[in-house]
């Protein structure tokens, strides 16, 4: 009886510290960006939203704006890129917009490696997938981080619908590194 008691105090404790909703993700540098800019575009997009309600955007990788190419392993921006773009999904469709995950297979892979949907393997993949919109993004080196920025373009005639843009500090998305690769050259920071 003392022991149920105590449980149902510790218990009771408990939530008075943690809250009892579950979030989607958590919050951390990358996550608080991502959503920032997503509610950028989301607000820009809001007209098109509405007069278009099925359109479906599909989000690229962000390229460095000098070359229009992915950085490279060991780039600090290398990070960046992929986690932006992988964090946009999230917080974009929590603002109802629709997206296709266009890297989807329509099956599943499986080996002894495990089992797979996702590729990058054109031979495998939709060669037209059922895209309207399109969210491209570049990063340019600025001072001591780099500047993130977003368009959502019309696939059928180019035209930018929507644009967002960030600072974003280096110590955020490469804390503690003494030196990196920039343009295939080591470069100490």
């Amino acid at each position: 009886m003392v022991y149920r008691l105590l449980a149902s105090i510790a218990l009771s404790t408990l939530f008075l510290f943690f809250p009892s909703s579950a979030q989607a993700h958590v919050s951390n540098p990358h996550e608080t960006i991502a959503d920032d800019l997503a509610a950028q575009l989301a607000d820009q997009l809001d007209a098109d939203i509405k007069a278009y309600p099925m359109s479906q955007l599909g989000i690229t990788r962000l390229v460095l704006a000098e070359t229009l190419e992915q950085p490279e392993h060991g780039d600090s921006l290398y990070q960046l890129s992929h986690q932006l773009s992988e964090g946009l999904y999230a917080h974009l469709e929590e603002r109802d917009i629709l997206l296709v995950e266009f890297r989807a297979q329509d099956y599943i892979s499986i080996s002894q490696r495990g089992a797979l949907a996702l590729s990058r393997d054109a031979e495998t993949l939709n060669q037209n997938p059922n895209l309207d919109w399109m969210l491209v993004g570049t990063l340019s080196r600025k001072d001591s981080g780099a500047m993130v920025n977003l368009r959502i373009i019309d696939r059928r005639n180019q035209q930018v619908l929507a644009a967002a843009n960030r600072y974003v500090p280096k110590h955020l998305y490469w804390p503690n590194k003494q030196s990196e690769m920039v343009n295939g050259r080591l470069q100490r920071n």
